[in-house]
Order: C-alpha cells, then sequence, then structure tokens
C-alpha cells in the first residue's frame, strides 16, 4: 500500500510542477507580449517628433501617458524579461497535506482489508472454535471471528447469529457491545429463552439498578413459561441478592439446589451463594450497602469501559482502602454490598473498624490509582461495626 501512496504522491507533484510551469510561461508570454506592444508605440512617437509633428513638450507628455498605460504590466520597460523559477512554497503544502490524506487513506484501507478478510475466513474460523477442546481460545483469533459475524450480520441479521455475538463480546469483557448484540437478538426473537437468560447475565453483571430491574423482568417472562428453569432460577436469586433481598435469594437458592442433581459442577457454587444469602439474611454478616449515583453533568462525561471502585478507609489508619467493592459499569445508579468478603487482607476486615470513610470512583484505567479523567465522590463517615445503607454520589471529576 505504501507504495501505491508513493506512486500517487510522485504524480501529485509531477501534476502540481506542470501546472507552475504552464502558469510561469504564460505569465512570461503576457509580459514578452507588452513589452513589444509598449516598444513598437514608443517608436512610433519619437518617429512622429523627428518629423516635426510633436514637440519636445508633446514628446515629454506622450511618453509619460505612455508608461503610465503600461505601468501595470511592465514596471521597468528596460528590464529584460526573465523566466524565474515558480515558487515551492505552495507545492510543498500541497504534497504536505496530499501526504497526510494519503496516510490517513492507508489506515483506513488497512482496518477495511481485515474486515474484508475476516468475513472471508469467517467459516473457517468458526470451524476452528468448534474443533477446539482445550477451553483455551486465542483472544485475537475469537476477535477477528466477532469482526467477520458483526460485518455478516450487517448483511444479513439473524437472532441466534446475534446471541452468539453477544456471548463472544461478554467473553472478550466487551460489556456495551454484548448488551446491544442481545438486544438486537431479542428484537428479532423476543421470546427466545436462552437469549433472554444469556442478556440478564450480562445485565447482572453490569450491576446498575435499571440493569438489575430488566434482568428480573427478563428472567419473570423465562420462568413463567419453564418454572423449572435452573439458570433463570439461580439467576432470580442473584439478582435478588444483589438488590439486598437476602430472605428471597435464599428462597431462590433453595428451589435451584433441589432441581440440581448433586454431580452438575454448578451445584457448589449455588451451595455456597446459599449459605451467604442465609448468613446475611440472619445478620450474622456485616454488610454495607452502597447506592452509588452520578451527578447529570458527569453521567454525560462517562466514557465506555469505566469501573467503578467502592471503597471502606479507617479514618484513623492511613490512605490505603481496608476493603475494596470493583465493577464494571455502563450506567447509574448501582447498589454494592461490601462485606469482610472485600477486605484487602485478612488479619484486617470491615468488621474490625469502629468507624467507615466510605468513597467512590470512576476511574478511566481500571485501577484505584486516582488519574486525570477519574471522577469521584465526596467520602462519607459513618459509625461502623453494624450492616447499614447509605448513599453516595459521584461529583467532581479529577483534572
Amino acid at each position: 500500500m505504501w507504495m501505491v501512496a508513493l506512486v500517487i504522491l510522485l504524480i501529485v507533484g509531477v501534476a502540481v510542477l506542470f501546472v507552475a510551469r504552464q502558469q510561469q510561461a504564460s505569465t512570461l508570454s503576457t509580459l514578452q507580449a507588452n513589452k513589444a506592444v509598449f516598444s513598437s508605440r514608443l517608436a512610433e512617437i519619437e518617429e512622429d517628433f523627428q518629423q516635426g509633428l510633436l514637440s519636445e513638450k508633446d514628446l515629454a507628455n506622450a511618453k509619460r501617458e505612455l508608461q503610465k498605460t503600461f505601468v501595470t504590466d511592465v514596471h521597468d520597460p528596460d528590464e529584460a524579461v526573465e523566466a524565474k523559477p515558480a515558487s515551492l512554497t505552495w507545492i510543498i503544502a500541497i504534497l504536505v497535506v496530499s501526504s497526510v490524506g494519503l496516510y490517513m487513506l492507508s489506515g483506513s484501507w488497512q482496518q477495511q482489508r481485515t474486515a474484508d478478510e475476516a468475513l472471508a475466513t469467517i467459516e473457517e474460523r468458526f470451524a476452528a472454535l468448534q474443533s477446539n477442546r482445550s477451553g483455551a481460545v486465542d483472544r485475537e483469533e475469537l476477535e477477528l471471528f466477532a469482526l467477520g459475524l458483526r460485518q455478516q450480520l450487517e448483511a444479513r441479521p439473524d437472532a441466534g447469529a446475534w446471541s452468539m455475538y453477544g456471548r463472544i463480546m461478554m467473553q472478550l469483557d466487551y460489556l456495551d457491545e454484548s448488551l446491544q448484540a442481545f438486544e438486537r437478538s431479542r428484537q428479532l426473537d423476543p421470546n427466545n429463552q436462552s437469549t433472554l437468560v444469556m442478556y440478564s447475565q450480562v445485565l447482572v453483571a453490569s450491576g446498575s439498578d435499571p440493569d438489575l430491574a430488566r434482568a428480573a423482568g427478563f428472567i419473570r417472562q423465562v420462568l413463567e413459561e419453564s418454572p423449572r428453569n435452573i439458570e433463570a432460577l439461580g439467576l432470580l436469586g442473584v439478582i435478588a441478592f444483589e438488590r439486598g433481598d437476602f430472605d428471597r435469594a435464599v428462597q431462590a437458592f433453595e428451589l435451584t439446589l433441589r432441581l440440581m442433581q448433586d454431580e452438575d459442577p454448578r451445584y457448589a457454587t449455588i451451595e455456597r451463594a446459599l449459605q451467604d444469602a442465609r448468613d446475611r439474611a440472619e445478620g450474622n454478616v456485616i454488610t454495607l450497602t452502597v447506592n452509588v449515583d452520578i451527578s447529570e453533568t458527569l453521567r454525560n462525561e462517562m466514557r465506555p469501559g469505566s469501573t467503578l471502585f467502592v471503597f471502606v478507609r479507617d479514618p484513623d489508619g492511613g490512605r490505603a482502602p481496608v476493603a475494596v467493592y470493583r465493577q464494571a459499569v455502563s450506567d447509574f445508579p448501582i447498589t454494592v454490598n461490601i462485606t469482610d468478603a472485600n477486605a484487602m487482607t485478612p488479619d484486617r476486615k470491615l468488621s474490625d473498624l469502629e468507624n467507615w470513610l466510605v468513597g467512590a470512583r470512576l476511574s478511566t484505567t481500571g485501577t484505584i490509582e486516582l488519574t486525570t479523567g477519574d471522577m469521584e465522590a465526596r467520602p462519607v463517615l459513618v459509625e461502623g461495626g453494624v450492616s447499614q445503607s447509605l448513599s453516595i454520589r459521584i461529583t467532581e471529576y479529577i483534572e
């Protein structure tokens, strides 16, 4: 591609120089013609003077009028007309602009070529992914397959393919793209239970209160048709748990376990979730529930893929957080629950502190360290040692 760009640049350069030479030649011809007319007219005046038709005064006046007539075209009638090289300044400027344009065109062309190759090899890549039994999928290969699939979907929309694209985006941690894909799939096939369950999983991962509400609605839709759907029941428990409704979470997890086989690989995970929900419902686990919102001004400035950190510090023990909750977010408000399980070190837990200094930060880098472009809330000081809820609002932009 760079060779093509170079050839085009050379052609542009030659064309510009040719135009410059043509303009120079045109200017030169005009000057020469004007000088010839001036000389001829001057000779006629002098001949009239020699023949006595003009006095010396008339001769002087005639010469003065002649010079006025041609002053614009011939500044010095006696000056020899010389060919000067065309100015290179504007030629160089055009070539520079052309170079930048071709560079940008080259980058766009490269992206399009990659996309075209991904589309052309989509069947081959899909077969390779299907035959891969190791479970270790190369990220680059998965992204190329997704790129080809996305192009195919734009040309031929399909509910099942959009659902597949959504699962791939979720696996690649592209949360917003995954949500968009599942929504496209749902619009094409509103009652597909598999799509609704997967869509709900991504909404739960998003974690915002509106997304949790949408997920709950989709799960109810699935359970109305399939009351014994294990995936839907498990998600119902997770949604209740995330909302702080631990009694309902216990009910959902208990029903899920009754429908599962003991050898099911998910059984142990649901069993642990059930015990955690029971402990919280009975007050055995000190839980800090934080509702995080953001100002409307900063909401419009949120960057895709931002990460929310909600953290608790000891107001008398330095700036290092004792407990941290981390989650990728796409919208607010969002409710998080912080317990001893979120402690940074096993020897210093949330329940050990007499007071909690609670803060929240929206990071653009995925790390808790404060950087330019981050957003945060003013910290809130509350008494520790007991389960409680509080609200906090992100209002400050870090310059």
